[in-house]
């Protein structure tokens, strides 16, 4: 298959390296560097806040497309909608597999179990409107909202920490890739997925085992973000269920 990923940042990259194996891949990234993978891949330089692009001359030729730019939910209203427009004009026609990668920031900070059905009113606004911008020009995109990105040289104890017993919602790259791969395979279109590891113990439990220094633990709290559907529907396995051994 031909593959196309717009946005090389650091997810993007780890896409790269992972599908470059198997298929033929065009990137686009913001500003030109060398991307960590030892497989040939056509990068095409872009910055889509600054820039207004032309359609992608290989449109016609990509099986997929992996949107994988972030949009920050500190962004405002006129740069998301100037992103949105430009990447929107440089794959428009294309109807063939797409994908997002959305995050589950778009949650409430509540305490329970939230799945894909959660109210949309309750949803946070910039990333809800990014998510429909998308959908109301894409009808059969793939939402992924992810957790919070970990692996390589991303762990927890690597950061400042607030709210040390607020259980995380959080899921190894490596995992990110292999769905992305699956949906790929068994062609789906107009899904929406939590991406989050089935485990979801407290940041002061991923701490002490990271650092070895064992703090108290007090009350578990916050919300945990389910990824049934992802597991039943496509009858997946994580590679790391437990975000206190990534």
């Amino acid at each position: 298959m031909n593959v196309g990923i717009i946005g090389c940042g650091w997810l993007g990259e780890r896409l790269l390296s992972h599908l470059s194996d198997k298929h033929r891949m065009y990137v686009t990234i913001r500003t030109k560097r060398n991307l960590s993978t030892d497989n040939y891949y056509h990068c095409l330089e872009v910055d889509f806040d600054n820039f207004i692009p032309g359609k992608w001359q290989v449109l016609s030729d990509l099986d997929s497309i992996i949107i994988a730019i972030p949009f920050g939910r500190r962004l405002s209203v006129e740069i998301l909608q100037n992103r949105l427009k430009n990447i929107c004009n440089f794959i428009e026609g294309f109807n063939k597999q797409l994908f997002f990668t959305s995050s589950v920031g778009i949650y409430p900070s509540v305490n329970g179990t939230i799945d894909e059905n959660f109210p949309i009113p309750d949803l946070q606004p910039e990333l809800y409107f990014v998510e429909k911008y998308l959908k109301d020009k894409f009808p059969k995109i793939n939402i992924l909202r992810l957790g919070g990105l970990m692996g390589d040289d991303r762990y927890l104890s690597k950061y400042v920490v607030s709210e040390p017993h607020q259980m995380v919602n959080h899921i190894h790259y490596q995992d990110v890739c292999r769905v992305i791969e699956r949906i790929m395979t068994f062609g789906l279109h107009s899904k929406t997925y939590n991406i989050v590891a089935p485990k979801h113990p407290t940041k002061q439990e991923i701490m002490n085992h990271q650092t070895g220094i064992h703090l108290p633990l007090e009350s578990a709290y916050g919300k945990i973000v389910t990824s049934e559907k992802v597991i039943r529907e496509l009858d997946y396995d994580f590679l790391y269920p437990n975000p206190l051994y990534f």
